[in-house]
């Protein structure tokens, strides 16, 4: 196995067609809201599940693991992700799906090498995610429908998302037994999920549980109870933390209210509880360290960045008032907003590491 970085080239390359992939799945989403019709013809409102679980999110993740692990055959992974989403968006969904699987493979294999490095719970909730990872993605390939393996996808980002966060408050010092008790509740969604196909409203009050414990557990163990107090990036990340917190405990009330739908408007808003309110609020927080430490370029902090951020929780809650009450049209204005709300954000991005990148070249040539 080789060691080292791979050159910034190769890195900001696979950052880019991760980037491809969230624009691709925006897209897609656009069409689901039968905005454009066109949309039909050009990618496949059925890929926006796929496209934004692995081609977008697993690259990314498989990315920042391989990155953290400085070894160039672990960046098969994300490679994997960001070709089997090429492959999809011409078309060849058979193969795509193969991929999915294999990527899911080399990714489970990373997250078990890095548990064998360092025997701490994280890695291990880490390997539960990508196992959840490729359960779904072999649902996908034998032709289950999303709404039978949509769970396991949300497992893989979840735990996976779980493990960072428990990884990055070892400053929290959190009891032993506290710790041992995230695991346990880990494991609890995954047997919740397992459950809900032999009961899958039995399943998916279990998971919801699961789901509240875990958010609870947070606000009292993550940083970000600290650090709100801070200012710049710091409070940024801290708020846009505990907003997605919160937006755990609302799917996790609304999974034991209405359990997980097959379809349609309450599904809609059970899902993106999960994706949007929680997955989206974890990268606006991750952004500033992430992204710089794959492309090299810092992200100066300006306030333009809580714009997106409100326009994100607001125009989710309301997507979710819309699906609650059957307003198509309501529903629709909120997943416009969501789309806006990730634009604004990354083109502030773009943005500022374009605007910062030209500043420090010209107090180079001052210099």
């Amino acid at each position: 196995m080789t060691d080292g970085k791979p050159s910034k080239i190769t890195l900001i390359s696979v950052l880019f067609f991760a980037g491809l992939g969230l624009l691709a799945g925006l897209y897609t989403g656009i069409v689901r809201l039968r905005s454009l019709g066109i949309g039909h013809h050009f990618i496949s409102p059925l890929s926006h599940g796929p496209i934004m679980i692995n081609g977008f999110l697993g690259t990314l993740i498989g990315l920042e693991r391989a990155a953290a692990l400085e070894k160039k055959w672990s960046f098969g992974a994300p490679v994997i992700f960001a070709g089997a989403m090429v492959v999809l968006l011409f078309g060849f969904r058979t193969a795509a799906n193969s991929l999915f699987i294999v990527g899911s493979l080399f990714l489970l294999f990373i997250m078990i090498f890095l548990y064998r490095l360092q025997r701490e719970p994280y890695h291990l909730m880490m390997i539960f995610g990508a196992v959840c990872l490729l359960t779904g993605n072999i649902l996908l390939a034998a032709g289950y429908p999303i709404f039978n393996l949509v769970a396991w996808w949300a497992g893989f980002l979840l735990l996976t998302i779980f493990a960072e966060r428990l990884e990055l408050n070892r400053i929290m010092r959190p009891p032993q037994i506290a710790r041992q008790f995230f695991l346990i509740l880990s494991m609890l969604w995954i047997t919740g999920v397992a459950l809900t196909y032999l009961n899958r409203r039995i399943g998916w009050t279990i998971t919801s549980i699961a789901l509240i414990a875990q958010a609870l557990w947070l606000f009292r163990y993550d940083i970000a109870r600290r650090t709100i107090k801070t200012s710049g990036w710091t409070r940024y990340s801290a708020i846009c933390l505990l907003s997605g917190y919160a937006w755990l405990i609302a799917a996790g009330l609304f999974g034991l209210w209405y359990g997980l739908p097959f379809g349609g408007m309450l599904y809609d808003a059970q899902l993106h509880m999960l994706f949007l309110g929680f997955v989206f609020s974890m990268i606006f927080a991750h952004a500033p360290v992430i992204i710089p430490s794959l492309s090299g370029r810092r992200i100066p902090y300006h306030f333009y960045f809580y714009v997106p951020m409100i326009i994100l929780h607001w125009l989710l809650l309301i997507r979710i008032i819309g699906d609650i009450a059957f307003w198509p049209g309501v529903r629709k204005i909120g997943g416009y907003g969501n789309v806006l709300a990730i634009l604004l954000f990354l083109g502030g991005v773009i943005f500022q590491i374009t605007r910062g990148t030209l500043q420090h070249g010209t107090q180079l040539n001052r210099s």
